[in-house]
């Protein structure tokens, strides 16, 4: 039991911070990541004895991040009203990642869901097309179509800014 409290402590460390990245991304709100976060761990503490090692533990807990988001997005949806106005505030700043500027992240959290997800994953997680599509029990091609049309999105909708902005 001390092992797995020591190797789940070690992984908690090393993973939390892509994987509360990855609930901002889906939840758009740095509380309610916080709380998918929290409930993330919960839930893999709870089953970390069970798992299977069919896939990465990363990639394991990225879909329970995944599931957990969802679950709660859910419960939500009667009660959040979103003003697409205020959608890049100071909130979306707190990603920090080094490789993404405030400009692209801003234009990444307009995108729908399922190009904001592939991107994220692919291009802000890193994450290898399969283990993308293992997370988003989707096929490998319908990633790359999903990046492929996301980049795209982004491309355009950065040079639109660009061009308001000259």
């Amino acid at each position: 039991m001390d092992d797995d409290r020591t190797e789940f402590d070690r992984f908690v460390r090393e993973h939390a911070q892509a994987v509360r990245r990855y609930a901002l991304s889906l939840t758009r709100d740095p509380w309610t990541a916080d709380d998918v976060l929290q409930e993330t761990f919960l839930r893999a503490w709870k089953y970390w004895p069970t798992f299977r090692g069919t896939s990465t533990r990363e990639a394991w807990v990225i879909r329970i991040c995944r599931n957990v988001a969802f679950d709660v997005l859910a419960s939500q949806v009667a009660h959040v009203t979103l003003d697409e106005e205020h959608i890049c505030d100071d909130r979306v700043a707190r990603l920090n990642s080094p490789l993404l500027s405030l400009d692209v992240v801003c234009e990444l959290m307009q995108l729908g869901l399922e190009h904001r997800e592939v991107v994220f994953l692919v291009d802000v997680l890193e994450y290898d097309y399969e283990t993308t599509a293992e997370i988003l029990e989707i096929p490998v091609g319908t990633v790359r179509s999903r990046v492929h049309r996301a980049r795209a999105l982004l491309r355009t909708s950065i040079e639109q800014g660009d061009e308001k902005t000259a």
